[in-house]
C-alpha cells in the first residue's frame, strides 16, 4: 500500500522534500538539517497543502458549531419568549391584585395581600385556582385572548375573595367557602373595579352558579388583557389596557 506523501518545506530557506503526510517525530525528513545546524535549534518543515486543508477543516468545524448554536438558540427562543411573557403577565396580575384587594378592604379589614402563585395552564380556555391560608394560586393559559384574560381576572378576584372573606361553619363537610358574604364581597370588587351594576335577583342558592350570574352581568365591562409571547418586550405598558387605561 502506497503511503500518501506531501511536499514539506523549510520555513527559512524554502527547500522542499517529499515525505509522508504523517511522518514520525524522529523522521529526519521532518526537519531542515542545514538550517538547524546554522541556528543550533531544530527547524521543522511544514506542508503548505496540509496546512491549507487543516485551515479548511477548522473553518468547516467552526461553521458547523456556529450553525448548531444558531439552531439551539432558535429552538430555545419560544421557551425564552414564553418566560419573558410570563414575567410581564406576573407584573400585570400583581398590580391588578393590589387594585382588587383595595376594593375588598371592608371585608379583609386591612389584612396584607396574599402571596400569589401563578401556574401555567394547558390552553383549555378556563383554568383553575386555589386559595388557602395566606396564599392563592391561579392558572394562566400560555395562549391568551380577550375571553381568557377576562377569565384570569375573574379567577383572581374569586380567589382573593376567599382570603378576604374566609369559609364559615367549621371544618369538614360543614365547611362553607361559597357563602352569601363571600359573594357580596366578590360582587363589590366587580362593581367597584369595572363600574357595573350587579344584582342577585336570579340567585336561588349560594354556590358556583352565582359566579356565572356575576360574570353574565359584568363580563362586558372587564378591560383586562394579558399579552402573548409575540408581544415585543418593552411594549407591555402600551399593549395592555390594564397597565395604562384601567387605572
Amino acid at each position: 500500500m502506497t503511503t500518501k506523501q506531501a511536499r514539506w518545506k523549510c520555513p527559512q530557506c524554502g527547500a522542499g522534500i517529499l515525505a509522508p503526510t504523517k511522518p514520525r517525530r524522529d523522521d529526519v525528513r521532518r526537519y531542515c538539517l542545514p538550517c538547524s545546524a546554522k541556528g543550533g535549534r531544530l527547524v521543522e518543515r511544514i506542508a503548505p497543502a496540509l496546512e491549507a486543508k487543516r485551515e479548511q477543516r477548522a473553518a468547516f468545524v467552526s461553521e458547523k458549531a456556529r450553525q448548531k448554536r444558531q439552531v439551539a438558540r432558535r429552538r430555545a427562543e419560544p421557551k425564552k419568549a414564553q418566560e419573558r411573557c410570563d414575567a410581564i403577565r406576573r407584573r400585570i396580575i400583581e398590580k391588578e391584585a393590589v387594585r382588587i384587594w383595595k376594593h375588598m378592604k371592608e371585608w379583609h379589614k386591612g389584612k396584607p395581600l396574599p402571596r400569589i402563585e401563578i401556574v401555567r395552564g394547558r390552553d383549555w380556555g378556563r383554568t383553575r385556582g386555589y386559595a388557602g391560608g395566606r396564599d392563592i394560586q391561579i392558572g394562566v393559559d400560555p395562549t391568551q385572548n380577550d375571553d381568557r384574560s377576562k377569565w384570569t381576572w375573574a379567577l383572581l378576584a374569586h380567589e382573593l375573595a376567599h382570603i378576604a372573606c374566609p369559609p364559615i361553619s367549621g371544618n369538614g363537610e360543614n365547611r362553607n367557602a361559597h357563602h352569601q358574604m363571600f359573594y357580596y364581597c366578590l360582587r363589590e370588587a366587580w362593581m367597584k373595579r369595572w363600574k357595573v351594576d350587579i344584582n342577585f335577583r336570579e340567585v336561588k342558592q349560594w354556590g358556583y352558579s352565582v359566579d356565572r350570574i356575576i360574570e353574565h352581568q359584568g363580563w362586558h365591562a372587564v378591560r383586562f388583557v394579558l399579552p402573548n409571547p409575540i408581544t415585543p418586550i418593552g411594549q407591555d405598558d402600551t399593549n395592555n389596557k390594564t397597565e395604562g387605561n384601567n387605572q
